[in-house]
């Protein structure tokens, strides 16, 4: 190959890199950056340590060991997964929405504009928008769901039956479905039951004497505040710093 033939090839090569990085640069990612990991204990992002100031990405799995705590910030939102608890967290115009696997997520809203959601098997936790909010949500098992309101109201959807949860109120809520995913996708998506399978819940047992759950009666089942307890963690405090804070 002559020398003039060999440089056009290298021209053409060093052309080619430079123009796909540009395209690379300019293109938006499919998984945009959503939030930051405010505090973290023996947590992970995906199959990586979680570490304190690492950016998170809509479409991530959030994880923590038996005795870890991870605190994640999306703009005034906050959220904590307890210990040997997991989810995947999706951007929404809203906030973000978070799909808990198991376990138990702690959640605080400032009121107005942004808002969190949990998604739990098939219930769907949504807090009222104009009040800021403190609360909790746990996955016992995959039919059975405790949502605890400790500031703020929220609203709570299984099928066609839906609750609101006062202040310092808490319910566990008998899942229809025990979802088993093929494929992780936001439960704000317009396909997202394509990705999953449904296996109905077996019937309630017995709660304080009352009987399992009959056409008709009501899937949600009072809890006593006391058993509840009061959320003590990180993001109390965090949440009510300025999300601007250095």
């Amino acid at each position: 190959m002559s020398i003039a033939r060999r440089l056009f090839v290298v021209a053409v090569f060093v052309f080619s890199c430079v123009s796909v990085s540009a395209l690379a640069q300019t293109q938006p990612s499919s998984n945009p950056a959503l939030g930051l990991v405010a505090r973290s204990a023996s947590a992970h992002l995906g199959n990586a340590v979680a570490s304190e100031g690492a950016t998170v990405y809509s479409g991530d799995y959030l994880s923590t060991d038996d005795a870890g705590s991870l605190l994640v910030r999306v703009g005034a939102l906050s959220l904590e997964l307890q210990a040997s608890s997991a989810a995947h967290i999706y951007g929404a115009p809203y906030g973000a929405v978070v799909e808990l696997n198991h376990g138990t997520v702690i959640y605080t809203t400032p009121g107005g504009h942004e808002n969190i959601v949990v998604v739990a098997s098939d219930v769907r936790v949504t807090p009222v928008l104009s009040l800021a909010d403190l609360g909790r949500v746990s996955m016992d098992d995959p039919c059975n769901i405790t949502v605890y309101s400790q500031r703020g109201q929220v609203n709570v959807q299984v099928g066609s039956e839906s609750r609101l949860v006062e202040e310092g109120k808490a319910y566990r809520v008998h899942a229809e479905n025990e979802i088993s995913y093929r494929e992780y996708l936001s439960p704000d998506a317009s396909d997202y039951h394509r990705y999953h399978d449904h296996r109905p819940c077996a019937p309630l047992e017995m709660v304080k004497g009352k009987l399992p759950i009959a056409p008709g009666q009501s899937r949600f089942v009072y809890v006593a505040a006391g058993v509840t307890g009061i959320i003590t963690w990180w993001a109390v405090s965090e949440a009510l710093e300025s999300p601007a804070r250095p």
